[in-house]
């Protein structure tokens, strides 16, 4: 839709040419294009004319210029940046040029809201002018408001749900439904963005990854899996890596790691500038061509775990410290994609920064980010015993320990060598942060030797009763809000940097549903903890509700005490591989031995696999 708004009193309006004579007294800019389902949580479009500029401008219109609109319902007000968007359409035409500025907003509440939008130029005006300025302080002023309706009942993913927040508890919350969110997400490959169809994208020289086309991403397996009325871009392109979120999605994976600037990195091949050295300029086109693949994202209800950089690059900007360049990536992450509903901005992957530049991200990304996201930082793993590259023997306390508590700060992004201290290490981290009055939500998003992590169905060493007992169910049991699952080598067909086809885990993907199918179906999980202290067993897990819900997993060949509380309980059992219903009990697996303990073992004598039994009151 088009309208036309009358802005009250004389404005400036500065054009290129204006810029370059000193600027000129024009007409108020009374143009701009309104545009969404306008509905609530689906994103609103305003694209306003302003000067006439390109990427590589004399005047900087990345860094010269900032858009700032302010949305008002009631008492209830953002303050949303915005971009330079070149021709208004250049994920079709490619355009590097235009008079187009874009916002987009993602409204939280239903009824009229209003704006106030704001054009400002100035050196370096986009990381220092984050609040609306005086009226004359403006190239111009824009006025107007729209109508959102209540929740579209028959809107997917999380335009159903609402967005992912956090509210100082284990998990993050679905804004709409109140439903925690347990994570079951894919962890490979983290260069998913590095996809031949994407505009200014190419391998740099990263690592070889010989069955990759020119060292970049295709995901032919999943053009197939391409419906009809999804989105494309340009002439038909991307029905491969919207396929692949397509199958994802029907596995019901509801989060996906990536990385928005891997240069110098192992990957070499994602960024978002007009070349990998260029900091400042942005590349319009294939940023809205990533904009198409995130919002599809969000239709699918696949949660976005953005890493903005990794061990290997993240001197890149700025030395690591907080600076120019670094400011207007994160500035520029915001104001294209903060209103995508899943997002979590996590620091780094593998992070060597210290904890005080940490914090100076998390801040400077807390004051820009309207909408609050969750903030996450990865760490090294913990080699028992060796030292590293200089690196401490515990990379994890190192980096965590310093952030419990801080007000910017909420997932500790877990990478773990050893899968068996999987269960201990989160309970850790929910624990040592309940204690400092900021409960953390801890992900477990990397697993294992780097050349393994979780391999193929098919696989010679396949590791999934292993990983399912450590990682899954270990994380899960100990409070965990979720895993993003890393697939192990680098060069190798369908492992990490060169996964092409998701299906050759789709037995994985089912085992890892399993668990959070049985959390959501059966538990008040969210009013639980881990209560291992009650079982006579080190190798079982509890996860309880004392007095009122006990749930224990028992690995196979395993028997355990169970300490419970009075009264009558029923008992269930549950098989973590193959899923499906909660199984009675039978004459075995489990006996009270005295009064209120019980002796628990594996269902029906079935020994030869693990199982997970539930023990509720009546």
């Amino acid at each position: 839709m088009f309208y036309q708004r009358p802005v009250p009193g004389l404005i400036l309006i500065c054009t290129l040419l204006s810029v370059l004579t000193n600027c000129q007294r024009t007409e108020p800019n009374q143009n701009f294009e309104l545009d969404g389902p306008f509905k609530k949580w689906q994103p609103v479009t305003l694209t306003f004319d302003g000067p006439e500029v390109s990427e590589t401008a004399v005047k900087n219109p990345f860094l010269d210029y900032s858009l700032l609109v302010k949305f008002t319902n009631g008492n209830h007000s953002k303050t949303v940046p915005g971009y330079f968007a070149a021709d208004g359409h250049a994920a079709d035409t490619g355009a590097d040029s235009g008079n187009k500025w874009r916002v987009k907003f993602a409204p939280d509440l239903a009824g009229k809201w209003r704006f106030e939008a704001f054009l400002m130029e100035g050196k370096n005006i986009a990381i220092e002018q984050h609040t609306l300025p005086g009226r004359n302080d403006a190239i111009w002023e824009v006025n107007g408001d729209f109508e959102i309706a209540p929740v579209d009942s028959t809107a997917t993913g999380f335009y159903k749900t609402g967005k992912l927040a956090y509210t100082e508890d284990r998990y993050l919350e679905e804004c709409e439904t109140g439903a925690p969110f347990l994570k079951n997400g894919v962890g490979s490959p983290e260069n998913f963005l590095a996809f031949h169809e994407f505009d200014g994208t190419f391998d740099n020289g990263g690592a070889d990854t010989p069955t990759l086309e020119e060292g970049l991403h295709r995901y032919t397996d999943h053009i197939a899996d391409w419906k009809d009325g999804d989105p494309l871009w340009g002439e038909e392109k991307g029905k491969g890596i919207i396929g692949a979120l397509n199958y994802m999605a029907s596995k019901e994976m509801n989060s996906l790691y990536f990385l928005v600037m891997n240069e110098h990195g192992d990957g070499n091949d994602v960024w978002p500038w007009i070349a990998p050295d260029v900091q400042t300029r942005y590349d319009v086109s294939k940023l809205e061509q990533w904009e198409t693949v995130f919002t599809h994202m969000d239709a699918l209800g696949i949660a976005m775990n953005v890493f903005t950089q990794e061990t290997e690059n993240d001197t890149i900007l700025n030395k690591g410290e907080l600076g120019l360049e670094r400011k207007l990536f994160y500035k520029e992450l915001v104001a294209r994609f903060g209103h995508h509903l899943g997002v979590v901005w996590n620091l780094g992957e593998e992070t060597n920064r210290t904890p005080e530049q940490l914090k100076s991200y998390a801040s400077y990304l807390r004051r820009i980010d309207p909408y609050d996201h969750p903030i996450a930082v990865h760490n090294h793993v913990r080699v028992t015993g060796k030292r590293m590259e200089g690196r401490p023997l515990d990379p994890i306390k190192e980096t965590l320990t310093p952030l419990l508590g801080y007000k910017n700060f909420e997932i500790p992004s877990l990478q773990m060598f050893d899968t068996t201290e999987v269960h201990k290490e989160v309970l850790k981290w929910i624990d040592l942060s309940k204690k400092k009055k900021k409960p953390w939500v801890v992900y477990l998003d990397e697993i294992g030797h780097w050349d393994i992590g979780v391999t193929t169905d098919s696989a010679a060493n396949n590791n999934y009763a292993a990983v399912m007992r450590s990682s899954l169910w270990g994380s899960l049991m100990a409070g965990g809000a979720g895993t993003s699952w890393y697939f192990g080598g680098l060069d190798t067909p369908n492992n990490d940097m060169a996964a092409e086809n998701f299906r050759t885990r789709d037995r994985w993907w089912a085992i890892s549903n399993n668990a959070r199918h049985f959390f959501q179906d059966h538990l008040p999980f969210w009013e639980m903890r881990s209560h291992d202290g009650l079982l006579s067993n080190k190798e079982a897990y509890c996860f309880a509700k004392k007095d009122e819900i006990y749930v224990v997993y028992l690995p196979k060949g395993e028997r355990t005490d169970l300490q419970i509380g009075d009264g009558a309980y029923s008992i269930a059992f549950y098989d973590p591989l193959k899923g499906g219903m909660l199984l009675d009990k039978q004459n075995e697996g489990w006996k009270i031995t005295r009064p209120n303990s019980v002796e628990l073992s594996a269902y029906n004598g079935q020994t030869e696999r693990d199982w997970v039994i539930v023990i509720a009151k009546k």
